[in-house]
Order: C-alpha cells, then sequence, then structure tokens
C-alpha cells in the first residue's frame, strides 16, 4: 500500500516538472512584436524624461546648454537611440547614451539600425521585432527632448516646448500602434486602435 502511494506521488512531481519545463521551453506562438516594440519604446520615453528630470543640465556660462537635455531619436528605419549630446556635437554616440538599467548595455543604434554587441540590441525594432517604420506628427523632427520639469521638446530648441500632441507611429507588416506624448506635461501613453485615447 505504502509503495503504490509512493509511486503515485513520484508520479505527480514528474508530471509538474514536465509541465513547468514545457512552460519555459516551448516558445509562445501569440507573440504580439509591434505591441512588444511599442512598449518598449514607450518604456524607454518615460525613462529619458526620468534621466531629464533627475539630471539639471542648466549652465549660465554655456549658452548652448539645452543641446545636453536628454532625447530620444528616432530612426527611419526602426530603431532608436536615447542620449545627452554632452560634446554638442549635434548627434548621438555611444559614450552619450544612456544605458539600459538591466542588461547594462547603451541604448544606442545607428541610423542604419545596425547592431552592435556594446549595445542594448532590441533598439534595433527592425531586427528584433520586424517594424518596418517609425514616424512623427507633430513632434517637430525625429528627436523629443525632456527638460528637468519632464516637459517636452522639439529637438534642440531652447524654447521649443511642444504645444500640441506629439505622435510617434511604430509600423509592421502586421499593422501600426501610436504612442502619444502630451504637451506641457509630458505623459506619454500608447493609444487604443481608432488613436482617440490613451490605453
Amino acid at each position: 500500500m505504502k509503495k503504490s502511494a509512493f509511486t503515485m506521488l513520484e508520479l505527480v512531481f514528474v508530471i509538474v516538472i514536465i509541465g513547468i519545463i514545457s512552460a519555459l521551453v516551448i516558445p509562445r506562438m501569440d507573440r504580439d512584436t509591434l505591441f512588444e516594440a511599442t512598449n518598449q519604446t514607450l518604456t524607454h520615453i518615460k525613462y529619458t524624461q526620468h534621466l531629464a528630470m533627475t539630471q539639471d543640465i542648466y549652465s549660465d556660462t554655456d549658452p548652448n546648454w539645452f543641446l545636453q537635455r536628454w532625447k530620444m531619436q528616432f530612426y527611419g528605419c526602426g530603431g532608436y537611440v536615447v542620449y545627452s549630446d554632452t560634446n554638442q556635437g549635434g548627434g548621438p554616440d555611444r559614450t552619450e547614451s544612456a544605458i539600459d538599467p538591466q542588461s547594462r548595455l547603451f541604448l544606442f543604434t545607428t541610423n542604419t539600425c545596425a547592431e552592435n554587441a556594446l549595445d542594448y540590441r532590441k533598439v534595433s525594432l527592425r531586427n528584433n521585432f520586424g517594424i518596418t517604420g517609425i514616424t512623427t506628427t507633430n513632434c517637430g523632427g525625429m528627436d523629443i527632448a525632456f527638460d528637468t520639469l519632464g516637459r517636452p521638446y522639439s529637438a534642440n530648441a531652447i524654447n521649443g516646448v511642444l504645444k500640441q500632441n506629439c505622435d510617434i507611429t511604430i509600423t509592421s507588416s502586421s499593422g501600426s500602434e501610436i504612442i502619444r506624448i502630451h504637451p506641457e506635461t509630458g505623459y506619454a501613453c500608447m493609444l487604443n486602435a481608432a488613436g482617440t485615447v490613451c490605453i
């Protein structure tokens, strides 16, 4: 009697372990890569705003201090970089880009969405999520900067705080998703399918 109880208990443990291993090993077939890419981009927009709010870069001795605001630069190829133009060279380079808190890699890619072992590869949305393009509307270009109050600015503008909704459209073969950055506050959210309200 005792032996069959132990055999049954062992069988239950084996089934549970097989179930756990199966859940970890079998890939998800219902993966929504467009949503994943959009959600990651939204997270990095909020991270960029956070960096801007925690690092006051104002300098009364440097007339171009505002060039060093934390910003995201989007590329039409389907990628982006998070950086502060500390050398005021007019564009991002790896040494100026933010570090991803989890992977400890640079949030950096090039305007061809090339990948590098030093960079967090998922910022190249094209290569990792099948994204075919990124466009912006009412953002004043492909760069979005934030000031120490978290307000969104068009790229490199000292007085260019955004006055209307800035929409970032991420497109793949399965459709598109829109991220909206609200004027004045910098509140960022993903829009519903109709593109009318935050979800």
